[in-house]
């Protein structure tokens, strides 16, 4: 029995550790491939089922985006300005969206901005519009949304002065509340071709969580415009149905 005291090579071993047996060698491959199968599962954000490796690492299993109405490609409107949404603010999605104001998940997240991750440009520039709360009741979800779409991001807006909630006024309300609310942040570096979109092929998109009525897209478009600024239009997660826009 060999006692004298263990010490490392001085090369390496060309016939590696003879007292691995090839038993040991198969069940050594054999957790090999156990762990490269757990790391390359991919499981649904919304119910936790298995889901087929071509898909999206982030993507809804097609149960639940039928589940919630998602589109492949999102939905797209002109009015009241040009939009994006993932699908129609109603039924599963609307709980969906409003659950992740509460509490905020990243992958739930990048699963819904999913549809509108595959019809924005490639060169497009996103700018959350931030919330009428203020501090920590601010809603996260423009910011995060941008995160999940992982696109160049430009914070350029902020409030200019209080508005109310508007889920019990009309169009014509929310408008006079919300003209004028927007004021371009001073100081912030613009990423090039926003104000001179003529020298490089650049999209400005606002990104909010719903439009109903769309007088804070207008209100937000309107104060980025007053600097010169082109807006594309609206990315959102849900498009409130024209049925129920007042």
């Amino acid at each position: 029995m060999r006692t004298e005291p263990w010490s490392p090579c001085s090369g390496p071993c060309p016939q590696g550790n003879p007292e691995t047996s090839a038993q040991e060698q198969d069940l050594l491959t054999s957790l090999k491939d156990c762990l490269k199968d757990l790391l390359t599962v991919v499981c649904c954000p919304l119910c936790g089922q298995t889901i087929e490796d071509r898909h999206p690492r982030e993507a809804f299993c097609p149960e639940c985006r039928q589940h919630l109405s998602l589109p492949s490609r999102g939905l797209q409107g002109i009015h009241p300005c040009r939009w994006t949404a993932a699908g129609w603010y109603e039924g599963n999605l609307r709980n969906l969206i409003l659950q992740l104001r509460r509490y905020p998940d990243l992958r739930l997240l990048r699963a819904v901005s999913d549809g509108i991750g595959a019809a924005l440009p490639e060169h497009a520039v996103l700018v959350p519009i931030p919330g009428w709360k203020a501090g920590a009741r601010s809603n996260p979800l423009p910011t995060m949304i941008c995160r999940s779409l992982q696109q160049t991001t430009q914070s350029l807006l902020k409030r200019s002065r209080p508005t109310i909630g508007q889920h019990h006024l009309n169009r014509q309300q929310r408008l006079t509340n919300q003209r004028g609310s927007f004021v371009v942040e001073s100081g912030i570096s613009v990423a090039a071709g926003v104000q001179n979109p003529g020298e490089r092929q650049v999209e400005l998109w606002l990104v909010d969580d719903i439009l109903t009525s769309g007088a804070t897209a207008r209100a937000a478009m309107d104060a980025l415009m007053g600097q010169g600024m082109t807006v594309s239009g609206v990315l959102c997660l849900g498009r409130t149905p024209m049925r129920r826009t007042r």
